[in-house]
C-alpha cells in the first residue's frame, strides 16, 4: 500500500493543477456557470499516519490510524474522509474549486459509475470490489493507478485545483485512493425538477 501511494504522490507533483477560468462578462448574471467550492477532508493523525503521509494541524482533533480501520471496518466508509460540496445542482453548470483541507493525498476523479479506486486494502475494506476504470489499472496482476489528467486531480495535503460541469452533464467524481468520498454535481434541469417533486411528496 505504501508503495503505491508513493507513486501516487509522485504523479500528483508532476501534474499541473492550477487553472482558474476568467468571467464572462457578455453573460447575464443568471447565466453563469455556478460557482462550487468542493471541501476534501480528512482526519489524519500525522504520527500513526506517518508511513503513509499526513501532514495537518492537528489541533480539531484527530483519527489514528488504528482508529480509521476500526471504523471502515465497521462501516465500510470513515466519515471525516469526505467530500463536502456548497451545493450539488447547478442548472447553468458549475465551476468547481477543490481544496485539499486535509492531510493525505487525495484524488477528485471523474467516473462514469462509482467504484473501487487504486488502493486494493482500502477497496476491500468499503466493500468497492471492482475499480472504477477512470482510477485505476491492472498491470502484472496488481492495481495501479491512473495517470494524472484534468479528469483525475491528485491533490497534496493543502493544495488546490479547478474542475468544470458543463451545462446538461450530472458530473460523478470519487477520490481513487478512499472510494467512499464521493460527490455528484448535477448540472440537468430535468433532473434537479424530479429531485424537487420526489422531495415534495
Amino acid at each position: 500500500m505504501r508503495r503505491i501511494l508513493s507513486l501516487a504522490m509522485s504523479l500528483g507533483l508532476l501534474y499541473s493543477i492550477a487553472m482558474f477560468a476568467g468571467d464572462d462578462k457578455d453573460k447575464n448574471d443568471k447565466d453563469q456557470p455556478a460557482q462550487i467550492t468542493v471541501d476534501v477532508r480528512d482526519y489524519c493523525d500525522p504520527i500513526s499516519f506517518a508511513n503513509i503521509g499526513c501532514g495537518r494541524d492537528t489541533s480539531s482533533g484527530f483519527i489514528t490510524l488504528s482508529g480509521f480501520g476500526q471504523e471502515l471496518a465497521a462501516d465500510k466508509s470513515v466519515g471525516a474522509w469526505r467530500f463536502v460540496a456548497s451545493q450539488n445542482n447547478a442548472e447553468e453548470g458549475a465551476n468547481l474549486t477543490i481544496k485539499n483541507s486535509g492531510g493525505e493525498l487525495h484524488t477528485f476523479t471523474r467516473v462514469k459509475k462509482f467504484g473501487g479506486g487504486f488502493v486494493a486494502q482500502l477497496n476491500a475494506g468499503s466493500g468497492n470490489n471492482v475499480p472504477a476504470p477512470e482510477c485505476a489499472q491492472v498491470v502484472g496482476g496488481r492495481l495501479m493507478p491512473q495517470q494524472p489528467g484534468p479528469n483525475n486531480i491528485f491533490l497534496p495535503a493543502g493544495m488546490s485545483a479547478t474542475a468544470q460541469v458543463k451545462e446538461g452533464e450530472v458530473a460523478n467524481f470519487q477520490c481513487c485512493i478512499h472510494p467512499w468520498m464521493r460527490t455528484t454535481i448535477n448540472a440537468r434541469e430535468d433532473q434537479q425538477e424530479n429531485q424537487n417533486e420526489n422531495g415534495n411528496h
